[in-house]
């Protein structure tokens, strides 16, 4: 690698820094229940050695009626440590995986892919910028999203256990991380374990022939697996699934074993396949959290091209290992993603589309070097670079924000300030499925006492810490706001105050309840989306 290559990978890692960190708490506009939960966990760990539930470092973290991955909250205890609670401290390890995520394909493609030395560092530095603005990658990068951590790690793993075909001595470092990764995001625990039955199957020789150090790999991988096991005899391991999949509904039915059999077999199919659709991949941007934007798909359209002379570049060149990686990913890593119920959900498929963004790479190394004239290749690069991020920068860091306003519950952040002027009052805050994590997001961002929210959380807990049956949207108390649905017949007293959207009141409950305007908070479009209220009712 020369200077000037070197220079350009340090460009590269900025643009992915100017891309990643800046307004990390307006966009996206709001801070999502999971979000909050992950943060008033790492608050409540750090100043009380336990989670919101009163759980001492437990291996799975119990949430908003399911469970949560455990690594993001943890290394998370640092950023809160120095910065204390924001949108910004909670989501600033997902920002720095994506921005290391970048460096780390250059790593991949440059030292396992194909052809020679030399171009295999144009081909790591081309896979980099692919990284770096895919909107994909901007995007989950700034959300605090468990999976995006889970990519990099699972990268890396990658990366080690390819370097291990040629150092047997690098296996059981590689299995170790690839363990990890099972603890980082729910995808990887299916991914890794066919990614390693796969790879011991093909190499099967090489590892017979060094079998103690591929012994105590797989040794090594058992261990950092032993937390599951523990946890799937409680129902806590597979609880998320369970939410997601279609399995059990599928098998219920009344058609017969074989007619249920084969229901499941085609849903699976319908939701494993439609995750190579070019639509959804370039030019469906969807309607669901876990798409990028309202009018930009995971990738630009224009990658499309790039993809199927990848694809045919990667045929060519297909007894390289990183590319039998490749074509492997490519079938195993949309697997856990069919089996839930969502039609096409890339927040499930971060491995996917990071291993379809090399083949990418790889297209646009075959199109720049088809392209003869050095001024045009720079030309051709920098235009089709400027013109992906002004689209992506106009739709996501202008729009977003305003086209998602009604749905982001961002007006419930802009609420937290104004409790505060009413500290003498009791208020009770409608907690409505239009509302989700309304408790969570304001315990964390009004740092609430860790111990005071452990002891009301544990009092609801219906079930053990593990449990299959989690029970969700709890009542919330901070200070001295209540979130919790609202019920009209107990609506009285002089000293409280209710607040809700538009629909939490109507005309007829208002004129009921002897309700009182006392404020409203606007959105981004400055029009009003929450509604404080008086009583005048004196209670019987």
């Amino acid at each position: 690698m020369n200077k000037f290559q070197k220079i350009i990978l340090v460009l590269l890692i900025s643009l992915a820094c100017i891309l990643r960190f800046p307004q990390l708490d307006k966009v996206p506009p709001s801070l999502h229940a999971d979000e909050a939960a992950e943060g008033f966990n790492a608050y409540s760990l750090l100043t009380t050695g336990k989670d919101m539930y009163g759980k001492s470092f437990p291996l799975l973290f119990r949430a908003n009626g399911s469970y949560q991955p455990p690594i993001y909250t943890y290394i998370s205890i640092i950023p809160t440590a120095i910065f204390g609670n924001s949108m910004i401290t909670i989501r600033l390890l997902s920002a720095l995986s994506g921005v290391i995520l970048v460096y780390l394909t250059y790593l991949v493609v440059s030292r396992c892919g194909p052809s020679s030395k030399k171009e295999r560092v144009i081909m790591g530095l081309i896979a980099s910028g692919v990284v770096a603005i895919s909107p994909w990658a901007i995007h989950f990068s700034r959300l605090a999203a468990e999976a995006n951590l889970g990519v990099l790690v699972f990268a890396l793993g990658v990366l080690l256990v390819i370097k291990s075909l040629s150092r047997i001595s690098l296996f059981p470092l590689a299995t170790f991380i690839l363990g990890f990764s099972t603890h980082t995001y729910y995808t990887e625990r299916v991914v890794v374990v066919l990614l390693l039955v796969w790879i011991l199957i093909w190499y099967r020789k090489y590892f017979l022939k060094n079998l103690k150090t591929s012994v105590f790999g797989l040794i090594v991988f058992g261990l950092t697996l032993l937390p599951h096991l523990y946890l799937l005899t409680t129902g806590a391991l597979t609880k998320r699934l369970a939410q997601v999949s279609y399995l059990g509904v599928a098998s219920q039915g009344k058609e017969g074993f074989l007619s249920n059999h084969w229901n499941m077999i085609s849903q699976f199919l319908n939701h494993y396949l439609i995750y190579y659709s070019p639509k959804n991949l370039f030019f469906d941007p969807g309607t669901k959290l876990g798409i990028t934007t309202t009018d930009i798909g995971v990738f630009y359209p224009w990658l499309l091209i790039p993809l199927l002379i990848g694809l045919g570049y990667l045929v060519k060149n297909r007894k390289n290992d990183l590319v039998k990686f490749i074509f492997v990913l490519l079938m195993i890593a949309p697997i856990p993603a069919g089996l839930t119920g969502d039609l096409f959900y890339p927040l499930r498929t971060l491995d996917y589309l990071w291993i379809l963004t090399l083949v990418i790479s790889f297209g646009c190394y075959v199109l720049i070097k088809a392209i003869k004239n050095n001024i045009l290749k720079v030309l051709v690069i920098i235009g089709l670079a400027t013109y992906s991020l002004l689209a992506f920068g106009i739709s996501y860091f202008v729009l977003f924000k305003y086209e998602e306003t009604s749905t982001s519950g961002e007006a419930y952040i802009r609420l937290i300030p104004k409790l505060e002027e009413y500290k003498d009052k009791r208020i009770i805050v409608d907690y409505s499925s239009r509302a989700w994590g309304v408790g969570i997001r304001t315990a964390y961002l009004a740092k609430a006492d860790p111990r005071t929210i452990q002891d009301i959380l544990i009092s609801q807990q219906k079930t053990t810490y593990y449990s299959g049956d989690v029970n969700a949207q709890e009542i919330f108390i901070v200070r001295n706001t209540t979130f919790e649905p609202l019920n009209w017949n107990k609506v009285c007293g002089k000293d409280v105050i209710f607040v809700g959207d538009m629909w939490s009141f109507d005309p007829t409950t208002l004129g009921e309840h002897g309700l009182k305007l006392e404020f409203t908070v606007d959105d981004y479009l400055n029009q009003p989306v929450l509604f404080g209220y008086s009583s005048n009712m004196i209670c019987k």
